[in-house]
């Protein structure tokens, strides 16, 4: 009898790690996406809730202040928001919006420090959120932090030195892939993978728990 207990508490330990797990890993995305829009609603509740108080008094209406005041004056701010980036990219599309656009991007690029924060912010928020613009081309598989060590990285372009070619590529840090390293290699150095951009960051994200089985192939095309 003595022995049976023994057999049941190991086993009843590991399901108890086990159901914690699951449920650990359903409420951390949950968790992470409530405090990313609570974070949001706060940025922009704080930055347009004066503006929008003001509006209210404009038109008589003034809020009581009950635990529902914030969520309304963010909830009207979100709208505005939204609102007023819809009419910026109609004014920004016609002849007399571009002309004022240029005159104050001319400002801005002509100004010292400040150019160059504006033209590199430019062209990454280019890169990545215009339709018909990829910034990550392809995703690789490369030698790095050192030979036989395999990362994975994205393409974003090429570049020429002595009439040889190179690609570029952004080698992102775990979990946190907004920040990483920048290599140029020649196309011989990485292995391509059919993995889309959504399933190499999902890798990242989640260090390397919910990597794809198929990334393991790469490995056999090449001597690791």
């Amino acid at each position: 009898m003595e022995e049976k207990k023994h057999d049941i508490f190991p086993q009843f330990k590991k399901d108890i790690r086990k159901r914690m797990l699951t449920g650990l890993l359903l409420i951390l995305p949950i968790y992470v996406t409530f405090f990313v829009v609570k974070f949001l609603f706060g940025f922009i509740g704080g930055t347009l809730s004066p503006i929008i108080i003001k509006l209210l008094q404009f038109y008589g209406i003034v809020l009581p202040r009950t635990p529902a005041y914030e969520f309304v004056t963010t909830f009207l701010g979100l709208i505005l928001t939204f609102v007023s980036l819809y009419f910026i990219g109609i004014f920004a599309a016609n002849f007399v919006g571009k002309a004022i656009i240029n005159y104050f991007e001319n400002l801005l690029t002509k100004t010292p420090i400040v150019r160059t924060i504006y033209s590199s912010v430019k062209q990454m928020i280019h890169a990545i959120g215009l339709p018909g613009k990829q910034a990550f081309k392809r995703v690789v598989i490369i030698d790095f932090p050192k030979e036989g060590t395999k990362s994975i990285g994205f393409v974003t372009g090429t570049s020429e030195h002595n009439q040889r070619k190179f690609l570029n590529v952004f080698i992102p840090t775990t979990p946190n892939p907004t920040t990483g390293f920048l290599v140029f290699t020649s196309e011989e150095a990485v292995i391509d993978t059919n993995l889309t951009v959504e399933e190499a960051f999902k890798t990242l994200l989640s260090g390397g728990v919910l990597a794809p089985k198929e990334i393991t192939s790469f490995f056999n095309t090449k001597d690791v």
